[in-house]
C-alpha cells in the first residue's frame, strides 16, 4: 500500500464501543465506508455516505469517528491484522521445510490468499488511501519478515537465501497483486496463475 502521509490523522474513535449495541453501529460504519471504498474508491467516502449506508445518523457517526480518515484507519488496521495473521500462519507452514519446490509452492500460495481477499478493497488501500507512518512502517514489516523467513528455508535447503528470496518475494507479490489487484490484470483462475507463477519461480530456482 502507498500514498501520502495525512496532515493529521485521528487513529482510533473518540468514544470506545462497550456495549454490544455500540459496537454493533460501531462495526456497521466501518463495514458501510469498505464497501464504498471497494466500489467507488476514496474520493467517494465522506462521512455523510457511509452514515446513509450504515443507517444510522451523522451525529451517531460523530460519536465515533471525527472524520473519514478516522474510519479509514480502523479499516486499514484491520486490513493489515488480518495480512499479519495470514503471514504468521505462512511461516508456521514453511517451517522446517527442506524441499524447495515446497518452499516455492508456499510462498506462491501465501500471495495469493493474501491478494484473493476482497481484491476490489485491496486495489484502493494499496493505491488511493493515505497512511499514517505507523501504518507504513507495519507494511514494511510484513515485508521484511516474509523475506527473513524465505531466506531462512532457502538457507536451510542449501541454497543461497538472500538474494534469490528477495527474487522470489517481489516476484510472487508483484505479480499476484496484478492479477488480483489491476484492474488490468490477466484474467484467468486462480489455480491457472498460481501454477505458472509457480512452474516460473522453480525454473529460476533450479536454473
Amino acid at each position: 500500500m502507498s500514498g501520502k502521509q495525512p496532515k493529521k490523522a485521528t487513529k482510533r474513535p473518540i468514544r470506545r464501543a462497550k456495549q454490544q449495541r455500540s459496537k454493533a453501529t460501531v462495526d456497521a460504519i466501518v463495514q458501510a465506508a469498505a464497501q464504498i471504498l471497494s466500489e467507488s474508491g476514496w474520493s467517494a467516502l465522506n462521512t455523510n455516505a457511509v452514515a446513509t449506508r450504515a443507517g444510522v445518523s451523522i451525529g451517531s457517526l460523530y460519536e465515533y469517528f471525527p472524520n473519514k480518515q478516522a474510519i479509514l484507519n480502523v479499516i486499514i488496521d484491520e486490513h493489515l491484522a488480518a495480512g499479519e495473521a495470514k503471514l504468521a500462519e505462512g511461516m508456521r507452514a514453511m517451517s522446517g521445510v527442506r524441499c524447495r519446490e515446497k518452499i516455492v509452492e508456499a510462498v506462491v500460495s501465501g500471495f495469493v490468499q493474501l491478494h484473493q481477499d476482497d481484491p476490489r478493497l485491496h486495489r484502493v488501500l494499496s493505491s488511493e488511501v493515505p497512511l499514517s507512518f505507523e501504518q507504513k512502517r507495519r507494511v514494511a514489516g510484513l515485508r521484511s519478515q516474509i523475506l527473513s523467513g524465505v531466506a531462512l528455508a532457502l538457507a536451510e535447503s542449501g541454497c543461497d537465501g538472500e538474494i534469490k528470496a528477495t527474487i522470489l518475494v517481489d516476484t510472487a507479490e508483484t505479480l499476484t497483486h496484478r492479477w488480483f489487484i489491476d484492474k488490468a490484470g490477466l484474467p484467468a483462475s486462480t489455480e491457472i496463475m498460481a501454477g505458472e507463477l509457480s512452474k516460473m519461480l522453480k525454473g529460476y530456482l533450479f536454473a
